[in-house]
């Protein structure tokens, strides 16, 4: 199902489901790889690029500033905005020759003779650019200086026996030292799996020789991790400072919850406990009702309790649900509950000065969205033909299938492109999204534009120190928004997310083995001195979770909880 999915909503084959820029790139490239010159061109191409990037930020950031201090000032389109009408901006310099030749190492597209780049992969080169710009890696040094060396086969590692030798950084190595040191990563975003440190995962077609290295990399792990606990809780991990994430698809398969998935969790929890906010902004509204949104996230949430994750770290884990209606945070008790609106230090108070905040919304207004998406959605449904049915929630109108049926893409790409015209023409003023979630479609009023602003508003982090990662940035996708406000990784699964955490971890200088297979912290302070103890990881037992929370299920498009038997009856 999820898969499907997947594909329906990355489908590119129709003009609405381009990307201009990813396509215009695509298109600069086949030159070279008709001439059989991608190898020797290649690299200048993405050099290019990088021009073209620079010199549009420079003209925007200029206009901007005009604009800013009242001065009269005409646009004039950049080089790269006549090339590509719908390029917007650009929050960071964007190395893309230095993510194309890393690429090109680990992968040998350029070696290719037959079959030419693909849009899949320069929107990979496009995500790994995007993390390079955003560690302090490439602007000039790492704080952790624990990266171990390169050694010549291109294995992360050094000493043997008695330990790892680690390689503290000099000045101007340590870019290219992190760029080799992600290209030794062996598990690329397709083969990404669940980490069992007991080496189960290595019993398939693995040689006895690879499930023996596998267990060495395992003990190396933990010297290396000991050195790493040695740094203070609070060690800024370099890079963003704020990640946002979708939900559906990019931290969980579409309509399922987070069950049962450690690696990404692992991901999740370092980067907690190295000093980044997380963000779940979601399209799933079900208004403060906090244990709704804590079954989506129920295996996430056990895996924090059972790390330890206190204090501080907690309380840097958002859910905003809605796009931008219901902010919640995680407490002590590992539950999540709703940040006042209100009052001093309320979040809708507190980002009143934003146009588009829901703060400064009338509910005249929102019920005129609603009611236009509404009337929409009736005579889309009418028009073709659609097995379908309408729900109203307080902030958004859904189009879902009836039980046992589904809605094709073409229909619901219909719908969703219907009602943006007539809200468009409209003369409301509100911020809103319509868009195809794969399965349905829907009308929210705000956005993951909003969203994104008010957290960064709200935390006090600029617009270049975020990061939203998400599944859905073509134009009817509840992504595409948040490209406007912060930089953006597009990612298509759940797997791929884990891939992008654990390049963002290794380019900030965290060693690779840390991050196969972290020892829980606190395990390793409390054992610090004895040598007759070891450190050991706390394990979440996933099965266990998924089966206490299989005996409730919850209706993702109305947010009803169905007790296990009632939900087993739905679908006979």
């Amino acid at each position: 199902m999820s898969n499907i999915s997947s594909r329906r909503r990355n489908y590119l084959l129709t003009p609405h489901r381009r990307d201009g820029l990813i396509e215009w790139m695509k298109s600069m490239l086949m030159h070279s790889f008709v001439l059989d010159a991608l190898d020797t061109t290649g690299a200048d191409t993405f050099s290019h690029f990088e021009v073209l990037i620079d010199e549009h930020r420079k003209m925007t950031d200029q206009y901007l500033d005009d604009i800013s201090q009242n001065n009269k000032s005409t646009f004039v389109p950049s080089r790269l905005k006549q090339l590509v009408p719908q390029v917007g901006t650009f929050y960071t310099r964007l190395p893309l020759r230095k993510a194309f030749e890393a690429y090109n190492l680990k992968y040998g597209i350029t070696s290719r003779r037959h079959i030419c780049i693909s849009f899949n992969e320069i929107r990979h080169i496009l995500n790994l650019a995007q993390i390079i710009a955003m560690t302090d890696m490439y602007k000039g040094g790492s704080q952790l200086g624990l990266l171990p060396p390169l050694v010549p086969n291109g294995n992360i590692g050094g000493g043997g026996g008695g330990g790892v030798a680690h390689h503290v950084k000099k000045e101007g190595e340590t870019d290219d030292q992190a760029i080799r040191a992600w290209t030794s990563m062996t598990v690329t975003p397709r083969r990404e799996v669940d980490d069992k440190s007991d080496g189960s995962q290595y019993s398939g077609d693995t040689t006895p020789e690879e499930r023996s290295r596998a267990m060495c990399d395992r003990s190396e792990s933990i010297a290396i991790e000991e050195a790493f606990s040695l740094l203070p809780d609070r060690t800024a991990l370099p890079g963003p400072k704020l990640i946002c994430f979708d939900g559906d698809q990019t931290l969980y398969s579409d309509g399922a919850n987070f069950e049962s998935n450690p690696r990404l969790a692992k991901y999740l929890f370092l980067l907690l406990k190295h000093g980044v906010t997380i963000a779940v902004v979601t399209a799933a509204g079900y208004e403060y009702q906090a244990a709704k949104y804590e079954l989506r996230l129920s295996g996430l949430l056990a895996y924090f309790k059972e790390k330890g994750l206190k204090g501080d770290d907690l309380e840097r884990f958002y859910i905003f649900g809605g796009e931008c209606n219901y902010l919640l945070r995680l407490g002590a008790d590992y539950k999540l509950h709703a940040v006042k609106e209100n009052g001093p230090g309320g979040w809708m108070n507190s980002t009143k000065h934003m146009s588009e905040s829901p703060g400064n919304w009338s509910e005249s207004e929102v019920k005129s969205v609603l009611d236009m998406a509404e009337a929409s959605f009736n005579s889309s449904m009418e028009d073709q033909n659609m097995r379908a049915r309408i729900i109203r929630k307080k902030r958004s109108v859904g189009l879902i299938p009836k039980a046992d049926e589904k809605i094709t893409r073409e229909a619901l790409d219909e719908a969703v492109l219907r009602i943006q015209s007539e809200l468009d023409n409209s003369k409301i003023n509100l911020p809103f999204c319509a868009f195809n979630g794969g399965r349905d479609a829907w009308v929210d009023v705000g956005n993951k534009r909003v969203g994104v602003q008010v957290l960064q508003s709200y935390l006090g982090v600029p617009p270049e120190e975020s990061l939203h990662i998400g599944d859905q940035f073509l134009n009817t996708g509840n992504d595409f928004a948040a490209r406007s406000v912060c930089p953006c990784v597009w990612i298509t699964s759940p797997e791929e997310t884990s891939y992008i955490l654990k390049s963002i971890l290794r380019l900030a200088g965290v060693p690779l083995m840390a991050i196969l297979n972290p020892v829980d912290y606190e395990d390793k302070k409390q054992v610090n001195g004895d040598k007759d103890k070891k450190g050991i990881e706390k394990k979440v037992d996933f099965d266990e979770m998924e089966r206490r929370t299989s005996r409730l299920a919850m209706d993702v498009f109305t947010g009803e909880m169905i007790p296990l038997q009632r939900a087993a009856s739905r679908d006979v």
